[in-house]
């Protein structure tokens, strides 16, 4: 009986979303690096840094990555939707969705994904949006968004979840603003799904 749960545990533990630690590609940046050495928690000097958009977006997301995950949920998602919606005077999510550059909704959308990796529904929207709405042909934006779509795909499609991140990898006309000590930490656990 034990040895059932401990196996369920791990099942759940091992995902696109839980299995993608690539802040540490960032631990020279001073917010990473605070993220890192206090996961879970946000204040509103996090807040501030994951808004800023003119803080780069990759490094946004290495924020969230630090701050990480728990297998009880976070209110990090939550948390920063409230902010930015007070920030932006928005009514609802997706109000705010509409005057987010795409940098910063990326950003929300996966923070929301990391906070409740059981249900992505809501962070793929957005991360879908953020897609939509960018100019600047973001690698990371792409690449974040896959892997949100693939957490969603974790249940009913390992080849689909492949496919959807391997389409972002191999996108050759991207313009490349992510790491590549991250981009590679996020493909090495996807790759194990191309049998699929």
């Amino acid at each position: 009986m034990l040895l059932a749960c401990v196996g369920t545990v791990a099942a759940h533990a091992d995902s696109p979303l839980t299995s993608s630690d690539f802040a540490h590609c960032y631990n020279d940046i001073d917010m990473v690096a605070e993220a890192i050495a206090n996961p879970g928690e946000v204040n509103p000097t996090v807040m501030n840094y994951l808004a800023d958009k003119n803080v780069p977006v990759d490094e946004r997301v290495a924020v969230v990555n630090a701050i990480g995950w728990n297998f009880n949920g976070l209110t990090t998602g939550d948390q920063f939707g409230t902010y930015l919606m007070k920030r932006y005077k928005a009514k609802n999510m997706k109000s705010l969705a509409k005057k987010l550059d795409a940098g910063t909704l990326v950003v929300c959308a996966y923070a929301k994904a990391m906070s409740n990796y059981f249900n992505v529904d809501e962070a793929v929207e957005l991360a879908e949006m953020a897609v939509k709405k960018d100019r600047t042909n973001s690698f990371t934006i792409r690449y974040i968004a896959a892997l949100i779509k693939a957490q969603k795909l974790m249940d009913s499609d390992w080849g689909a979840l492949y496919r959807v991140v391997e389409n972002v990898y191999n996108d050759g006309s991207l313009r490349v603003d992510m790491r590549q000590c991250a981009i590679d930490a996020i493909w090495d656990y996807i790759k194990l799904y191309a049998e699929y």
